[in-house]
């Protein structure tokens, strides 16, 4: 192929996934700061958000399993549609009488179709995937680390103003125009494709099983007087559906799949943040090294290693979360790496098995609720506990332990084929 074809795929593909996990993040919040927000908007955030999310990331798995079927072509259209569907609700939505949770759900889908459609097309060849993953990623980290107050537009940062929405019409606006041209670009397929079609429900199903289980979970630990058991019974129940996930999945796929679940556990343990908006240029820095490692030196069981001292980290830190002190910066650094290390170690065969762990980053786990309930205990107590009712930490390092065993247990009973 073109150098020009293969710069043009890999811009439009980066813009793409972050576009498409930009609309889709739920925003993380610690939970020790000021409550000054609306019984709507703590509604929409706790219950309307991540079930829409949810629905986006099974739908995102959806569409990749569904487009991967017909070619690059009809994923480039599909993803071009969907990205105009998901601008002009951005741009209509304040002149139109919908609810805020129509257009949710409806920002919801079109994003998952996007990352779905996207990553079917730009998973093709190396370099459009190796931007797919950086655009992603990047998203991930910019929409889980603004944090955004009512001020006036005038005293907001520049970061604030330039994510106002998120995504922002600056970004969506031009990834429209950059698919449509990857989509016109491309020559119409001489086969005829078949009538019938062999569509694989596998990833769809581990899709829905392990999505819906993050989904749910967090809403049973609500309560801020959850019980060891409960905890304990979550975390089991998470597991459980994340090696049924990692089994339907072909070959070594899972993998990829049980390493997200951990370190969206860590993540959440060590209360990832930035309000000081300069502390995310380290994050993208580390991110980037990571997935650069991971590409030159791919090797799944280090980055699962990595994340088990991550997850020795976020027991041992400092358990009342600090989204300003350099302890968090520098656990989100290492999570931010390892993420980017453990996408591009792990080698998968369908798009579907990158597009499913990116879903589940999306998604806030069962560790974040813990989280707030951490912090709302800790509001009359020193800002250190001691490390026995460090609830979150020892939920994220047992996520991480489970993960381990299984992606071992995964390696010995499907060896990889003879070269």
């Amino acid at each position: 192929m073109q150098p020009p074809r293969q710069v043009l795929d890999t811009v439009a593909a980066s813009a793409a996934a972050a576009v498409a996990c930009l609309a889709l993040i739920v925003p993380v919040d610690t939970g020790c700061g000021p409550v000054e927000s609306s019984a709507l908007q703590m509604t929409l955030l706790t219950i309307t958000v991540p079930r829409a999310t949810a629905a986006g990331a099974v739908v995102a798995v959806l569409a990749a399993v569904c487009v991967s079927m017909f070619g690059p072509r009809v994923a480039w259209a599909t993803a071009t549609v969907t990205a105009l569907l998901l601008a002009g609700d951005h741009l209509l939505v304040t002149a139109t009488p919908a609810s805020l949770s129509t257009a949710n759900f409806v920002d919801s889908l079109s994003a998952g179709v996007l990352l779905g459609a996207a990553g079917a097309g730009a998973l093709e060849y190396r370099p459009p995937a190796i931007g797919y993953l950086f655009g992603a990623l990047s998203g991930l980290a910019i929409g889980d680390h603004l944090e955004f107050s009512g001020s006036a537009h005038e005293g907001r940062t520049l970061v604030e103003r330039a994510f106002n929405d998120l995504p922002p019409t600056w970004l969506t606006v031009p990834t429209v125009g950059l698919l449509a041209i990857c989509w016109l670009s491309r020559r119409r397929p001489v086969d005829v494709y078949p009538t019938t079609l062999n569509l694989p429900f596998g990833p769809v199903l581990a899709a829905a099983v392990v999505i819906t289980t993050i989904t749910v979970v967090p809403e049973r630990l609500m309560h801020p007087g959850a019980a060891p058991l409960a905890i304990a019974a979550a975390v089991l129940i998470t597991l459980a559906a994340t090696v049924f996930a990692a089994l339907l999945l072909p070959g070594r796929d899972g993998t990829l799949t049980l390493l997200a679940v951990a370190l969206a556990g860590i993540g959440s343990a060590i209360a990832v943040g930035a309000q000081a908006h300069w502390k995310l240029a380290p994050m993208l820095i580390a991110m980037s090294l990571g997935l650069a490692a991971g590409l030159l030196r791919p090797a799944p069981l280090a980055a699962g290693a990595g994340v088990l001292a991550a997850g020795v980290f976020a027991l041992l830190g400092p358990t009342a979360p600090q989204d300003d002190s350099w302890p968090t910066l520098i656990g989100s650094c290492a999570v931010a790496a390892l993420a980017g290390y453990s996408f591009g170690a792990v080698r998968t065969r369908i798009a579907a098995s990158v597009v499913l762990p990116l879903g589940i980053l999306l998604l806030p786990s069962a560790v974040l609720t813990l989280e707030n309930h951490s912090c709302a205990n800790t509001s009359t107590h020193s800002s250190a506990l001691d490390v026995t009712e460090n609830r979150p930490g020892w939920t994220g390092l047992a996520l991480a332990v489970g993960c381990l065993l299984v992606i071992l247990g995964l390696r010995r009973l499907r060896p990889e084929p003879a070269p």
